[in-house]
């Protein structure tokens, strides 16, 4: 009966560890998830490659931290443009949370979110918080 104390402290030490460790992935996102969300919701139209082409959309290689309207050779929306000029805006993890979370009302009107025959695929929003972390923890890793 000696071992069984120790056995159970080791025991509680090693649960408490994994749930701070859990807590911690969720509060900061998890790279590797947030690379299959970017390739299933961004990549059918912004390259993700360090080789910054511009698709349907600009390049997302080093968005976080970028101005926005900052891919050089895209042109962007007039909307985009009249958002970005009225209000300066960077591409921080708080402002991509937010674009990812509700785009038509982060920027109304801009293309990515226009059902338009040119543009079917246009972006609605994440619902879930959790994916938003994880693809913006991914953005960061474009670098």
């Amino acid at each position: 009966m000696n071992w069984f104390k120790p056995l159970s402290i080791v025991l509680g030490i090693v649960a408490l560890s994994m749930v701070v460790a859990a807590f911690y992935w969720r509060q900061h996102g998890d790279p590797a998830t947030g690379r299959l969300l970017a390739q299933n919701n961004c990549g059918v139209c912004h390259d993700l490659t360090d080789k910054k082409v511009n698709e349907r959309g600009p390049y997302l290689w080093g968005i976080v931290g970028r101005p926005a309207g900052a891919a050089v050779g895209f042109h962007y929306s007039d909307a985009f443009i009249q958002r970005v000029q009225s209000h300066e805006l960077h591409w921080t993890e708080q402002s991509l949370e937010q674009l990812l979370d509700d785009p038509t009302r982060f920027m109304p009107n801009i293309a990515m979110t226009q059902r338009k025959s040119q543009h079917a695929l246009a972006f609605e929003g994440m619902q879930l918080r959790d994916n938003r972390r994880d693809l913006i923890a991914f953005l960061k890793t474009l670098r």
